[in-house]
């Protein structure tokens, strides 16, 4: 392990020192020599103090013997070879407790370490839950970050990127009442951990920064691993949701505030099917090999495997994202791979139709166009409908726009769903229409202009104007059970 002049003054604390140590001065310093070596720790008698030179950085102990002072220099040396030595036997173990108490040792801070969803594997346990601020009292309760302390470290005013590889000062504040050391860790660039220091009992110098980037070496191929394998064998609570099954909401409530999302965002869902070419195994191994390509490249998308599918879910149009769109299509070109995308969906509840709308657009369009490698629900939703067991689902399939013409109506009286309805009733007549509704002609002229323009599809398309009729069909049939439940 090497060494810099401020990890061993650090070490060598309690002794009378005078220290000149650059403030950049680097870990390189192999061992201690009595003759001078390149990056070694020079140590010799200047009169009675000891002197101990680090490729120009000074430590000095006064009235010393060179004997004693050799021996204390080389014994830091020993300590972090064994220290390292720990460090690696314990991560291998993953006992990240174990990493933290020997990590004590040597900062002789409060010090915690997270995982890349920001829930604690390890804790100074030497710090009572009320001892040090306030967030640390949470973490210790909760063993999660809070989303308050997440947020000022993100946003505030703190001098530091949040998401930086690498160890950076923060300030303290109202919720971290000590300032510290962050050290954001990744694997194969993606977060996977994170090291806080506090300066509770002394201050912290490069030393410690370097210190926390030799442990940060060690620890983020175990990490990473752990988040790649939470990623593939899906520990996820949102994993749980797409398929219905039981989950905590207070676990779904923190994860949406780790991802920035709302519970009453409008979700996309895209599913990739992973060919079977040669066997279940290599199905498996390829969809595992695809999962990291996409983890690697996508922000702010969650990344979900149920072979041979791989599932991505976000608040916003995957299918239109400038970064996503034209990778997912790569990967489609050079793999043996189909993509489908589901329909737009209001509330993170309502997850698991967008799995079924992207799962029946993928069967039917392999039966139907065997040849393509994207399919839209859009294209099969009427199908879908008419097929669907279950109302809700058949109400989360309408056409989105429909939904929102229906949905202003409910709200404001707006008559575009109205003019709509007639329209498609007497077969695009604006004569007939104009009629039914007691509405000057040119004012069905425009509405049905706005209608065209938020629907961004033609009417004179007749799947469309199916789709949209069947739309207001379920959409009424919806309404109308609703209101007879209540009754």
């Amino acid at each position: 392990m090497k060494l810099s002049m401020w990890m061993i003054a650090n070490r060598l604390s309690s002794l009378d020192m005078e220290l000149d140590i650059r403030e950049d001065a680097p870990a390189v310093l192999k061992s201690a020599r009595r003759v001078y070596a390149t990056n070694c720790v020079h140590v010799y008698q200047e009169g009675n103090d000891v002197v101990c030179n680090g490729e120009g950085d000074i430590i000095r102990f006064q009235n010393m013997d060179l004997i004693q002072g050799f021996e204390i220099i080389q014994s830091v040396f020993d300590y972090f070879q064994d220290w390292m030595d720990g460090m690696i036997r314990l991560t291998r173990e993953r006992n990240y407790q174990g990493v933290i108490d020997l990590a004590w040792l040597v900062f002789q801070n409060p010090i915690v370490m997270l995982d890349g969803n920001n829930r604690v594997l390890g804790m100074t346990h030497q710090y009572a839950v009320d001892s040090v601020d306030e967030e640390w009292a949470y973490l210790s309760r909760y063993g999660y970050s809070s989303l308050n302390a997440v947020q000022l470290m993100r946003y505030s005013s703190i001098p530091c990127d949040y998401w930086q590889h690498g160890a950076q000062a923060y300030s303290g504040n109202h919720l971290m009442g000590y300032d510290g050391l962050t050290y954001c860790m990744y694997c194969n660039d993606s977060v996977c951990g994170r090291i806080n220091v506090l300066a509770k009992e002394r201050d912290l110098n490069q030393g410690d920064a370097q210190l926390m980037e030799q442990m940060a070496a060690i620890l983020e191929p175990s990490l990473g691993q752990i988040y790649y394998e939470s990623v593939l064998n899906n520990t996820n609570v949102f994993y749980n949701l797409l398929f219905e099954k039981a989950y905590e909401k207070e676990a779904l409530d923190t994860q949406l505030a780790y991802q920035q999302w709302s519970p009453d965002d409008t979700y996309y869902l895209a599913l990739l099917e992973v060919l079977d070419i040669s066997g279940r195994q290599t199905v498996e191994s390829n969809v595992d090999q695809l999962m990291q390509v996409i983890v690697r490249q996508t922000r702010n998308c969650l990344v979900l495997k149920k072979t041979p599918y791989i599932i991505l879910l976000g608040n916003y149009n995957l299918a239109r994202d400038p970064g996503l769109a034209p990778m997912l299509s790569s990967l489609a070109a050079r793999n043996p791979l189909k993509a489908s995308f589901s329909l737009p969906c209001r509330g993170i509840e309502h997850v698991s139709s967008l799995y079924k709308q992207a799962l029946y657009a993928l069967s039917r369009g392999k039966v139907r166009y065997p040849d393509n490698k994207h399919f839209s629900f859009y294209d099969y939703a009427v199908h879908y409908i008419l097929e669907a067991g279950d109302l809700l689902d058949s109400v989360r399939a309408c056409m989105p726009a429909v939904v929102q013409l229906w949905e202003q109506q409910q709200i404001a009286g707006d008559e575009l769903f109205r003019t709509l309805k007639t329209f498609l009733t007497y077969e695009r007549s604006i004569t007939k229409t104009s009629a039914e509704l007691f509405t000057h002609r040119n004012t069905v002229l425009y509405r049905i202009r706005k209608i065209q323009d938020l629907l961004g599809r033609d009417l004179e398309d007749p799947y469309v104007r199916e789709y949209c009729f069947l739309s207001i069909r379920i959409l009424e049939l919806y309404q109308w059970k609703t209101s007879h439940l209540k009754a």
